[in-house]
C-alpha cells in the first residue's frame, strides 16, 4: 500500500495518446508483470467494445514492461499508457481515476490484469445503470464481479451490494470524485457498524469481513461503497457474477461464491429493498443541499489534492464557498 499522501510519477510521455472524445467510458487498466494474466485479462476485456483504457503500468521485469507496447485490441481502445506508475495498487488507482477525470470521460472504471471477463460483459454493466434508475436509485457504481457474500439485496435484475473492491467497478463521475476524496483505509468494525446503523444490516457473520475477528484492518477499496452511500449513491452488481479472479480461489480466500442468477430475490429482500430504498430517498430530500455542499467540498480537496499547490485549494476552496453562499441566497428568496 502507498502512502496516501504521495503521487506517482510516471516515467516518460504516455504512449498511443489520443483524447477519449468517441467513448464517454474509460477504464484504468492496472498491470505489473505477470504477463500470462495480463494477457488473458485483456483479451476477455476485448471481446466488447464502446470504452476506452488508459493502461497505467508497474511492471519491474523487461517482459512485463513490454506487453503493453505489442498490445493491439480489436474492440476496444487503449488511448493512453502509462509507464513506472509505483507506489502499489493504490497509487495505481488513484493515478488511473484522476487520468480519466481529466480526459473527461463520464464513467470512470478500474479494471485489474488478474480479473477474466465473460462475453457481454460490458452491456450488462452499462445496465446496471438503467436498472437502478427506473427503481429510482441514484446509481454512482457497477460492477460484474459479483461476490455473492458481498449482496446487499437482492434485486430481479441486479444485486445492490456493500462491497465493489477495485478488482473491477465502474463510477460516474461524481462516484469518482468522492471516492478520491474519501480515499483512505476502514476497520471492519466501522464498515458493519455504518451498514447497520443506515440500513439495519447485520454484516457481522460474513467471514469475508470479519474473518471470525472482533476487529480488522481493511485496504482503502472496502470503504468504497460505505462513501458512496453516505453521498446518496448506490452500488449495484450482476447476477450472476460476469468476471472471476484468475488469481484467488474465492471459495477458499473468502469461503463465498460468484453470484448465481439461481438464487431469487426473496420476501425479505423486497422488505429490506423498501427501507433501503427509504434511507436512500430520505437522504436525498432532506439532505439534497447539504449533500451538494459535501460534494462540492470533496471535489474540491480532490482537486486540490492533486494540484498540489497552496494557491489552487484556496481557489477551490473559495469557489465551493460562493456557490454555497449563492444557494443560500436562492433559497431564502424562494
Amino acid at each position: 500500500m502507498m502512502d496516501a499522501g504521495k503521487n506517482p510519477q510516471p516515467e516518460g510521455a504516455p504512449l498511443n495518446s489520443r483524447p477519449g472524445t468517441a467513448s464517454k467510458v474509460g477504464f484504468a487498466f492496472s498491470t505489473k508483470d505477470r504477463v500470462d494474466f495480463t494477457q488473458r485479462s485483456l483479451a476477455s476485456i476485448d471481446a466488447c467494445g464502446g470504452f476506452d483504457l488508459v493502461w497505467v503500468d508497474g511492471s519491474d521485469t523487461p517482459e512485463g514492461k513490454a506487453v503493453p507496447e505489442s498490445a493491439n485490441p480489436r474492440n476496444c481502445r487503449i488511448v493512453e499508457v502509462h509507464k513506472g506508475v509505483k507506489g502499489g495498487p493504490d497509487a495505481a488507482i488513484r493515478f488511473g481515476l484522476r487520468r480519466l477525470l481529466n480526459l473527461g470521460y463520464s464513467y470512470c472504471g478500474l479494471v485489474e490484469s488478474d480479473i477474466r471477463f465473460e462475453p457481454g460483459w460490458f452491456p450488462r454493466l452499462m445496465e446496471l445503470f438503467e436498472f437502478g434508475a427506473k427503481d429510482g436509485l441514484k446509481v454512482g457504481a457497477a460492477t460484474v464481479y459479483s461476490l455473492d457474500s458481498r449482496i446487499l439485496i437482492r434485486r430481479p435484475h441486479y444485486a445492490i451490494m456493500w462491497n465493489m473492491g477495485a478488482s473491477m467497478v465502474l463510477f460516474t463521475r461524481e462516484a469518482a470524485h468522492v471516492v478520491l476524496a474519501t480515499y483512505k483505509s476502514v476497520s471492519s468494525s466501522r464498515l458493519a457498524r455504518f451498514f447497520h446503523r443506515r440500513f439495519g444490516v447485520d454484516l457481522g457473520g460474513v467471514w469475508e469481513l470479519m474473518m471470525d475477528q472482533p476487529d480488522r484492518g481493511l485496504g482503502c477499496d472496502w470503504a468504497y461503497a460505505m462513501y458512496l452511500y453516505k453521498n446518496g449513491l448506490s452500488s449495484l452488481g450482476t447476477v450472476p457474477s460476469m468476471a472471476i479472479d484468475m488469481d484467488h480461489d474465492v471459495e477458499r480466500l473468502f469461503r463465498t461464491t460468484y453470484a448465481r442468477e439461481s438464487a431469487k430475490p426473496s420476501m425479505e429482500d423486497g422488505e429490506a429493498y423498501r427501507r433501503f430504498w427509504g434511507v436512500l430517498s430520505d437522504h436525498r430530500l432532506g439532505h439534497r443541499f447539504m449533500g451538494k455542499v459535501r460534494f462540492l467540498g470533496d471535489r474540491a480537496r480532490s482537486e486540490a489534492h492533486w494540484a498540489g499547490e497552496k494557491y489552487q485549494a484556496v481557489r477551490l476552496v473559495t469557489r465551493v464557498v460562493s456557490s454555497v453562499i449563492m444557494r443560500c441566497r436562492s433559497l431564502v428568496r424562494g
